[in-house]
């Protein structure tokens, strides 16, 4: 036998070893990177829909916070792992859709390196103040920042996320200068925003639900397309008279390209089911998080349309990092 075909003979035995491997996936525990700090949305969703997939696929998955870049350290983290199907990603629009747009040096392609598994889920967001603010409404705000050039300081989870790039082309847009300042999560945020330190935060509904039941902030304006059943009485940025400045905010899971399609296919199906699990959808509900779900084709169709979203808002805002 000629050495090239004892490769071709040795390439086949591994890939059908490959193959048989994959039709038992998964036979150890699963990690499930969250690229953001514990406690905030991205994290009590992951871990919510971590639970109830482990019962399905019959092995753990674990989740492990990895945080930092607005999500795109724990995104490469994922890419650069071994194609099997072991190491998944709580992957949001940051990391995903924007993040790629903002930095051209990323040591990932989300179209390359990474495979889209299915949609988790659509996330509520709001601008949130501390209760003893003065502003009351999005127009307050944009008025006091008019009053004041660069001293109004609000708070994302990154510098180049969708909440930054989303603010700025806001601020631009009406003719405002703000003081961004990025934090590595929202649990951080918390204590500036509420000891007066930081004038208003983009934060989850799920993060701030229990500050605002507390009395202790006071959310002025959700930034999705309808209301939230979590808190029906605030009105979204569109109401509040700002049209087009809605910022979608979803979580998709993800694995790294090349991952055999037997092992995509048990993960797409445990996440469904985890997902119609009547107590998982209304965990996630109260949280302020819309379980999505669907099949595959539709989660990539969707990603396609973001892509030209936040391509178009990043070149209006001129953000890069």
């Amino acid at each position: 036998m000629t050495i090239f075909r004892r490769i071709i003979v040795c390439c086949a035995i591994s890939m059908a070893a490959l193959v048989a491997h994959a039709k038992d996936f998964p036979d150890k525990p699963i990690k499930f990177i969250v690229p953001f700090s514990a406690g905030g949305s991205t994290d009590i969703t992951a871990r919510a829909v971590a639970e109830a997939m482990s019962k399905y696929l019959g092995e753990r998955v674990v989740v492990e916070n990895r945080p930092g870049a607005a999500g795109s350290l724990g995104a490469a983290m994922v890419a650069r792992s071994a194609a099997d199907g072991y190491t998944m990603l709580a992957g949001g629009v940051g990391p995903i859709s924007v993040v790629p747009e903002v930095d051209g040096n990323l040591p990932y392609n989300p179209s390359k390196d990474l495979e889209a598994v299915g949609q988790i889920t659509n996330n509520d967001y709001a601008l949130v103040v501390n209760s003893a603010s003065s502003f009351k409404t999005v127009r307050d705000l944009f008025d006091a920042a008019k009053a004041r050039p660069g001293q109004v300081s609000y708070m994302t989870t990154g510098i180049g996320g969708p909440l930054h790039v989303s603010m700025e082309y806001f601020a631009k847009k009406q003719d405002l200068k703000l003081n961004h300042i990025p934090y590595q999560g929202e649990n951080q945020a918390v204590t500036d925003l509420l000891t007066g330190r930081l004038d208003v935060a983009l934060m989850s509904v799920t993060a701030i639900a229990p500050l605002v039941k507390s009395g202790k902030v006071r959310p002025i304006a959700l930034m999705g397309f309808k209301r939230s059943p979590v808190l029906p009485n605030v009105p979204t940025i569109r109401e509040s008279g700002y049209k087009d400045f809605e910022i979608p905010v979803w979580l998709g899971l993800f694995v790294p390209k090349g991952t055999p399609q037997v092992a995509v296919d048990k993960l797409h199906s445990a996440l469904q089911k985890a997902l119609q699990q009547q107590d998982v959808k209304s965990r996630l509900l109260e949280l302020g998080a819309d379980p999505v779900g669907g099949s595959r084709d539709e989660y990539l169709t969707f990603l396609s349309s973001e892509s030209v979203r936040w391509k178009t808002r990043v070149a209006e805002t001129g953000i890069r990092r």
